[in-house]
């Protein structure tokens, strides 16, 4: 491995931070990501055509020289501002103009670290490609530019898009691979978010264990796909093998310099998971009560096994967390890990949702959708607030658990399933079988382990590490100052009954963050009972809430409107009016 993309692996793996090798289309756009922590500045004649306020596959097409226009790229913008920062250039390898050593001459004068094959055939398809191919002028062109390259002493990335290239390249001893996760949206169609970044991950997989296959271990960034936000930056390294990403569009948004210097940094505070000797550091299950240990320990016995498990706990506690690390446990770990809020579906369309549709299969549905099920094959569906179901959507639920196939609305054709389900819910589902809300039968096929994630309030020696750890992750994100609790605060904490559990503890901690000046946070905004009980109205004995009240409580249960109107014994229609008067 070259020295530069060693030195990075070897930081990142130190800090457990992504490497983040940046595609800049200015010089302001340089400067901006060097100094919010970027490791690798990247010149591709894409960031010329960003600066034109057009896409990046512009820079596929034939306005101009490629190689031309990155060399200006660099001379002009990236070199100047990129400091100590190692600078990689994209090299088309089938240059007409000039032949391929003399260009990577030219770039070794200029300074440049590193060399990555953009743009790339990879991108092409069809019979444009296979006359490409024909004439040599494909992507064999672009494996003797990596070797070319590394022979002349170049750290060598190469772009990858299926998985027969990625093959190859890792044959080719390349010192990274940049896998391309497709195009990035404008914009998501309702309900589209999670099944885009799901299909993107299914890709990456496949991308990753071909590399396994090839027997290398190159460094591996990701670039493009629907991923546009670090939450989503965040699920990628929580179910893939990764160690960084690479981008341009992503990070060049306005207003320019907040939006890069913060996402930058932002995406530099994720934690990346590590592997040891098969076991995973867990890192978001934060604690050392005696409570988190139980639960950890039932998690590591259930995990290998295929059983279904129903996760019991009040709002926000963690229970998908605890999904994730039974996911993250198990045999399944590699494969999709998909959610669905059974509360947040309406009844209508809970099936398209869990089972998919066909195009026609009913007025809206204009192309065909991949269902729950079907997108979380041979991994995990987490149906959280499973309470909520409907008589209907139990029953259909009830078949395809014991059917293990699914039917799209409006095909004909099953479609067998091999999927573990973990249900999770606020409310205890024993209870809801006694009272006659739940199925039993139902009930038994999803909780052969039930396991119960247990409030703040039970282990409050908790609160310390993680009143820290989210101090940190402040800081981390939004490039605050170093701050800390003092000790009056955290006894305040440590008495509050934290009816809005985790959640509500960390919007504490962000409101003093926000709030207070100084390194050392006193809790001065902090009050263990936010509001007044509501005063019961003489004339007609009810309570009377204010607006202030409804306020006060949704803030107290973690924005939670249903704890918040149940803490008032108000209906969450009332709610509603008085948040809005």
């Amino acid at each position: 491995m070259h020295p530069v993309v060693k030195a990075l692996a070897q930081v990142a793996k130190e800090k457990g931070a992504p490497v983040l090798a940046v595609s800049v289309g200015s010089g302001q756009i340089a400067q901006y990501a060097v100094e919010a922590g970027a490791d690798i500045l990247l010149a591709l004649n894409a960031g010329t055509y960003r600066g034109l306020g057009r896409g990046s596959l512009a820079s596929l097409l034939s306005y101009g020289n490629a190689n031309e226009q990155t060399e200006e790229l660099l001379t002009r913008h990236i070199l100047p501002n990129s400091g100590a920062v190692p600078v990689v250039a994209g090299v088309m390898a089938t240059d007409p103009t000039m032949d391929i050593e003399t260009r990577l001459e030219r770039l070794h004068r200029l300074g440049v670290k590193g060399i990555t094959n953009w743009p790339t055939m990879g991108f092409i398809d069809g019979k444009i490609r296979e006359a490409f191919e024909e004439d040599g002028l494909g992507v064999a062109a672009e494996f003797e530019l990596m070797r070319k390259a590394s022979q002349m002493g170049f750290a060598t990335f190469a772009f990858a898009l299926s998985v027969d290239e990625i093959e190859k390249f890792a044959k080719c001893d390349v010192d990274a691979l940049v896998i391309n996760a497709g195009l990035t949206p404008l914009r998501f169609a309702t309900g589209d978010r999670r099944d885009r970044l799901q299909e993107a991950l299914t890709h990456i997989k496949q991308m990753i264990a071909a590399i396994d296959r090839a027997g290398r271990r190159p460094l591996r960034l990701i670039y493009g796909g629907p991923f546009t936000d670090v939450e989503d930056f965040n699920t990628l390294f929580r179910q893939a093998e990764v160690d960084g990403l690479a981008g341009g569009s992503v990070f060049e948004r306005l207003p320019v310099q907040a939006i890069t210097y913060n996402f930058i940094r932002r995406c530099k505070a994720l934690p990346m998971v590590e592997t040891a000797s098969g076991e995973l550091h867990r890192k978001e299950m934060i604690g050392q009560s005696a409570a988190l240990r139980a639960m950890i320990a039932i998690i590591e016995k259930v995990a290998p096994y295929d059983a279904n498990v129903v996760i019991e706990g009040e709002t926000g506690v963690g229970k998908e967390l605890a999904a994730n690390l039974i996911h993250e446990l198990s045999p399944r770990a590699k494969q999709p890990f998909i959610t669905l809020n059974c509360g947040a579906i309406p009844p209508g369309l809970l099936e398209s949702e869990l089972f998919g549709h066909e195009r026609g299969a009913f007025t809206g549905a204009d192309r065909r959708r991949i269902g729950k099920f079907e997108l979380a094959n041979r991994g995990t569906l987490l149906l959280d607030e499973i309470a909520d179901l409907s008589a209907p959507a139990q029953v259909a639920l009830l078949r395809v658990l014991q059917q293990r196939e699914v039917t799209r609305v409006g095909a004909d054709a099953p479609i067998p399933l091999n999927v573990r389900v973990i249900a999770a819910t606020n409310r205890s589902l024993g209870e809801l079988v006694k009272e006659g809300k739940f199925r039993s039968d139902l009930y038994y096929r999803l909780s052969t382990v039930t396991l119960a994630v247990a409030p703040l309030r039970e282990r409050k020696e908790d609160i310390p590490i993680l009143a820290n750890t989210f101090l940190e992750k402040m800081r981390a994100e939004h490039n605050m100052r170093s701050m800390t609790i003092d000790k009056i605060f955290e006894d305040n904490l440590m008495r509050h009954d934290w009816p809005g559990n985790i959640r509500e503890l960390y919007h504490v901690l962000s409101r003093a963050a926000i709030l207070e000046d100084g390194p050392i946070l006193r809790g001065v905004h902090f009050k263990s009972v936010h509001s007044q009980p509501a005063v019961p109205d003489k004339e007609s004995g009810r309570r009377t809430v204010t607006p202030h009240d409804a306020r006060e409580a949704v803030i107290r249960f973690g924005g939670n409107k249903s704890l918040a109107a149940r803490h008032l014994q108000i209906s969450r229609k009332t709610l509603y009016q008085k948040l809005h008067s």
